[in-house]
């Protein structure tokens, strides 16, 4: 023990960290350029989307001219009482509208 910490108590402690229940994955590829891609947008209507994803377009746009965005509102709101119904859509219309990325906000 050193010198500062002489005459405090001292506890033994047990970290409680469990066993991992999900493997780690590696994330995907970045698209290099988003000309001429197709971006959707996914949002828990939770956290600010509304003033953020007009930010993120503007922003997107002026670095990648040729980017297309699908709006958030095409999606619903995959958090609350119809989540369900709504997650179990959104892979159908990604494929519809051929989306090449996806921004995903959730707020907190």
């Amino acid at each position: 023990m050193n010198q500062e910490h002489a005459g405090e108590p001292q506890y033994e402690v047990l970290w409680p960290l469990s066993r991992k229940a999900v493997e780690r994955t590696a994330a995907a590829e970045r698209l290099p350029d988003l000309n001429g891609k197709v971006v959707c947008e996914l949002w828990d209507v939770i956290f600010r989307g509304e003033t953020i994803y007009p930010l993120v377009r503007e922003y997107f746009k002026k670095r990648f001219p040729g980017v297309t965005f699908v709006p958030y509102s095409e999606f619903g709101n995959f958090h609350g009482a119809r989540e369900h119904e709504v997650t179990a859509t959104i892979a159908d219309k990604l494929r519809l509208h051929k989306a090449d990325a996806v921004i995903v906000g959730i707020g907190a």
